[in-house]
């Protein structure tokens, strides 16, 4: 009886790992690849995770309604980073630390439109996504954006500036029409 258990037991651990594998498909898989050589997409954010937020008390009723301090949700925020050829657009709310003080303004996201410093892309056999890696350079900092696109249409990307503290955010790409 106590040998079927575990038998039973290491074949049910053994079926949820299986199952977390990813479910991509190859069209799925081959249509990432396509949309990323292409670079003619937008992604937009569902919800933020800043990292200076989480000892921070007091702030809950200054975020949108559905956030806490780990968690901001963006659901009802326009955002967006476009990629179109070699230009990329980007209008984000940020929710952190400003680290070097460069004077107060009403401009408290992360806008930027431009082409970036320099842009590297990375296919992930393995994971079967891609990493993206952007640098821009403002006219008070400097940014690195990492972003991770999957072929189930999510991504989830971070921003990590020479001024701000680093956040991350979680949300899906989509096609540019």
């Amino acid at each position: 009886m106590f040998i079927n258990l575990r038998k039973l037991f290491f074949f049910a651990i053994g079926m949820l790992f299986y199952n977390c594998k990813s479910t991509a498909s190859i069209a799925e898989i081959e249509n990432l690849k396509r949309v990323v050589n292409e670079t003619n997409f937008e992604i937009t954010a569902n919800s933020a995770t800043p990292i200076a937020f989480a000892n921070t008390r007091g702030l809950e009723n200054l975020l949108p309604p559905g956030s806490n301090v780990a968690n901001i949700n963006l659901g009802s925020i326009q955002n967006y980073i476009k990629i179109k050829k070699d230009s990329l657009m980007m209008d984000l709310p940020y929710y952190g630390e400003l680290q070097i003080v460069s004077g107060y303004n009403s401009e408290a996201g992360l806008k930027f439109e431009g082409i970036p410093s320099d842009a590297i892309n990375t296919f992930n056999t393995k994971k079967n996504n891609f990493l993206l890696m952007y640098e821009v350079k403002m006219k008070n900092e400097n940014l690195k954006i990492l972003i991770t696109m999957y072929a189930s249409k999510r991504c989830s990307f971070s921003i990590n500036s020479s001024s701000r503290t680093t956040i991350s955010y979680d949300g899906f790409w989509k096609v540019i029409e």
